[in-house]
């Protein structure tokens, strides 16, 4: 009889990723109801010109190598977001080459056999495998950029980078996986391990003409 791994991220319990962008499906759906969805809060509440499903995003204009403008015109980021995710996009887009990584955000111990294969790769829902970097993400971003950040606060701040679609995080949970239950779907567990990706969309969009000060975040 076949053993089945069912560790988060194995090959028989992969992890559901998460949309990049928005999706036109559940778009529709919010839409039937009267409501609008919304994928990225922040984006939306920060920007001017948004209307129904029709996002400023979506119509800012195109071109190369926006992520920084994009990052430090932001009047809603603190001085800590900005160096997080000006130190994200260095080390994705330039020292992995534009591939997410799933990295340790947390201080605990941990065991890193309960996840994926062997460990070292979690299996996502796009057919991808993303490597495991063992050294917690907190730790990376003292050693190579000297920013010092509690795991509290680090992850506070990835939460709002994704809201503002900056990066693109998705929690490596027994809850996010395949062969998740629906208590456990419906549970809230912390996520030890996220894959992490920077949102190409922020570096072909200039977005520095049309942010607004959010004043539910000052």
């Amino acid at each position: 009889m076949e053993i089945i791994n069912k560790n988060p991220g194995s090959f028989d319990n992969p992890i559901t990723i998460k949309n990049k962008h928005q999706n036109s499906k559940l778009s529709k759906e919010y839409s039937a109801r009267g409501e609008a969805y919304i994928h990225r809060p922040l984006l939306q509440s920060s920007t001017k010109n948004n209307n129904g499903d029709e996002f400023a995003f979506d119509k800012a204009p195109e071109g190369d190598e926006h992520f920084a403008l994009n990052v430090i015109s932001n009047p809603n980021l603190q001085p800590l977001d900005i160096k997080i995710a000006l130190a994200l996009f260095e080390i994705l887009e330039w020292r992995h080459k534009a591939e997410g990584m799933v990295y340790l955000c947390t201080s605990k111990e941990l065991d890193l056999e309960n996840y994926g294969e062997f460990g070292e790769d979690i299996v996502f829902s796009d057919g991808f495998e993303r490597e495991i970097d063992p050294t917690p993400l907190a730790d990376q971003l003292y050693k190579l950029f000297k920013t010092s950040v509690s795991t509290d606060i680090l992850n506070k701040v990835l939460t709002r980078l994704d809201s503002f679609h900056y990066i693109n995080v998705t929690p490596v949970t027994m809850a996010n996986s395949k062969l998740a239950k629906p208590e456990q779907k419906a549970s809230k567990n912390k996520a030890y391990l996220k894959l992490i990706e920077i949102n190409e969309m922020m570096d072909t969009k200039n977005l520095t003409n049309i942010w607004v000060v959010n004043k539910e975040l000052k």
